[in-house]
């Protein structure tokens, strides 16, 4: 099952590489997100260019990247 986090970064047309150079991290890691493997730590600033990114605001962020939780 799809998590909500890869649905909405389909949806916005996103790759985990794309979304991995814009905020810094390794695209291992956003992989790692989506498995439920290990849950991201985001700064301030990361955080608000996700929500640009996937064109949502912080209330409509997911509350866990992965379909495990």
């Amino acid at each position: 099952m799809e998590s909500e986090f890869v649905s909405l970064r389909l949806k916005a047309g996103l790759t985990q590489r794309s979304i991995a150079d814009a905020l810094g991290v390794t695209e291992q890691a956003v992989r790692n997100w989506e498995r439920g493997k290990n849950e991201p730590r985001f700064t301030i600033q990361q955080m608000k260019l996700l929500c640009r990114m996937l064109g949502l605001t912080l209330d409509e962020m997911p509350d866990t990247f992965s379909s495990n939780n």
